[in-house]
């Protein structure tokens, strides 16, 4: 019995490598999409964008079709190192040379049958990054300040009609998820216009502090009056206000009241006719502002009697 299961599975590997064996050295088309490569000079840019890959319908024997689906650099290069004016290129000429396929297989068709080449004067600036990065702290957790990018701008080369419009140069997304301490991460520079542009460098370090969350009260804080004419004399109602901070624990433990101000600009209240009027809290950048109780006050203006 367990001879026949032996000689049954020999005969059905067999037979299925033969099928395979002949199937394979018959003719077929397929459809496959190649990236499309382009080779500038350095003194060449493009002003109109390319497709970044072609579509095309080959054909050829099963076996070099196969060896073309499982090629893992297989690409439409386009050298335009001789080029020195527009023009439009037929992608079906040359193809073989360009795709380096077996000489077996025949090209059926390209998509797009023809590439629009056009020039311009070549140019380079500097511009600042834009930052796509999602950082989410773990709860209880906080972002102080802003990430710092190092460099914080690129530059950029290609033609002069596509750098005039680009004012910044995002860096890819990517989001960072329960984060409970600061960090430095290498992330690469979002290229949208692969074959218009240049970018250097590549890819920057972005740093996030991260601490953990607290809170932090001030109580019965005088509200000052700041530019008050000499003949004149501000009463708030009530004087005093209690407010409270949020920040990191490290951020907290360096904040002194010197470093706050709370204060009211006497402009403002001439300016105002409601009768109400909300203090100025002055933190340092890294502190965030919760709440201030009362949330509103009153005051009145005087004029100082002469003696």
């Amino acid at each position: 019995m367990r001879r026949n299961l032996l000689i049954f599975i020999f005969a059905f590997i067999f037979s299925s490598f033969i099928w395979i064996y002949i199937n394979l050295n018959q003719s077929f088309s397929i459809d496959i999409t190649v990236p499309l490569k382009v080779k500038l000079s350095g003194r060449q840019a493009l002003s109109y964008d390319l497709p970044s890959q072609v579509e095309m319908n080959i054909k050829g024997k099963g076996w070099d079709l196969l060896t073309i689906m499982l090629a893992k650099n297989i690409s439409y290069n386009l050298d335009l190192t001789g080029y020195k004016k527009d023009t439009k290129l037929s992608t079906l000429q040359a193809v073989k040379e360009l795709l380096s396929i077996p000489p077996e297989v025949s090209v059926v068709y390209v998509y797009p049958d023809t590439l629009d080449i056009k020039f311009d004067n070549i140019q380079e600036k500097t511009v600042k990054i834009r930052n796509n990065i999602i950082v989410i702290p773990k709860e209880g957790f906080i972002i102080i300040g802003t990430p710092k990018f190092s460099p914080d701008s690129v530059k950029i080369i290609g033609a002069a009609s596509v750098i005039s419009k680009i004012k910044t140069i995002g860096t890819e997304y990517k989001t960072f998820s329960d984060v409970n301490s600061s960090f430095t991460k290498t992330v690469s520079v979002l290229d949208t216009l692969i074959n218009l542009l240049n970018i250097e460098p590549t890819s920057i370090s972005i740093s996030y502090q991260v601490e953990l969350a607290a809170e932090k009260d001030f109580e019965d804080y005088t509200i000052k009056i700041k530019n008050v004419p000499d003949d004149k004399e501000v009463l708030i109602i009530p004087p005093k206000v209690t407010f409270s901070v949020r920040s990191g624990v490290d951020q907290l433990a360096k904040l002194n009241e010197e470093s706050i101000q709370v204060f009211i600009e006497y402009n403002s209240l001439e300016k105002d006719s409601s009768g109400i009027v909300i203090p100025i809290i002055e933190l340092p950048g890294n502190i965030n502002l919760l709440n201030l109780n009362p949330n509103q006050f009153k005051y009145i203006i005087k004029s100082k009697t002469s003696n």
